[in-house]
């Protein structure tokens, strides 16, 4: 069980740093970049509906289930909110800063393109870090969440792009891009290490628990990062994208 968590942590580690890759060296249309977001959020909400909550129902029970999702949610969403306000308030200063300095703004919309990768990043953090521990969980359980992974591996890569890619833009050198992805890509494997060893060990209620909270964070991740991106890239598009994704983590 222990290889096989870190065979697969090893694979969601790689992701990301391959995202970032292709963001040094290749310039992707927008729009494919979204409709890809899409199909993975699509495939996570299967993961979701059809693996993790289900499981956890099972084990936790309805209520504990439902207070559970809720609780990933907020957590999600504060940690969102939280980075967001920061993000906002840096750009806000160096626009200031920029205006006092008499530079011009073209600098300082370079510098910002830094900041917004750079919060990109710290939310594929937020998020990998549940994802990664239920695909532990379900490792735990001798049968490999297939949807989860192919949603997490995809979702990754696309999502590493758009943090790895406006960090080079902004004239940040390549190494660095791929030294951040690189080491959420570490926390993120060690993460689903955690889901299948140490959480494998407790009784199955916590379990439960701990799939349902990552569940809700998976959802709020979904709703607050991946559907609205899209959607602004490829509007109605984006519904029979994910609806694609989702059958095929059903099909899965």
């Amino acid at each position: 069980m222990n290889g096989a968590a870190i065979g697969w942590g090893t694979l969601i580690g790689a992701s990301l740093v391959a995202g970032a890759l292709v963001a040094a060296w290749l310039a992707l249309p927008g729009r494919l970049s979204a409709i890809v977001t899409a199909f993975g959020g699509g495939i996570l909400l299967a993961a979701v509906a059809l693996e993790l909550v289900p499981d956890a129902d099972e084990r936790a029970g309805i209520w504990l289930t439902a207070a559970g999702l809720l609780g990933g949610a907020l957590v999600y969403v504060a940690s969102d909110a939280l980075l967001t306000r920061s993000e906002g308030m840096e750009a806000m200063r160096r626009s200031a800063h920029a205006a006092a300095a008499g530079r011009p703004m073209e600098m300082t919309v370079v510098r910002e393109d830094a900041a917004r990768g750079e919060a990109i990043a710290a939310g594929l953090f937020v998020d990998g870090i549940p994802e990664s521990i239920a695909l532990g969980l379900t490792i735990a359980e001798g049968e490999l969440g297939i949807a989860l992974l192919v949603g997490i591996v995809v979702g990754n890569v696309v999502e590493a792009y758009g943090a790895a890619q406006p960090i080079v833009a902004s004239g940040r050198s390549k190494g660095f891009a791929l030294l951040l992805l690189g080491a959420i890509g570490v926390a993120v494997a060690l993460a689903t290490v955690a889901g299948a060893t140490l959480l494998s060990e407790v009784s199955s209620a916590p379990i439960g628990v701990a799939q349902a909270v990552a569940s809700g964070a998976l959802l709020a991740a979904i709703s607050i990062s991946i559907v609205p991106h899209a959607f602004a890239e490829v509007s109605r598009w984006v519904a029979v994208a994910a609806t694609a994704g989702f059958v095929a983590g059903y099909v899965l």
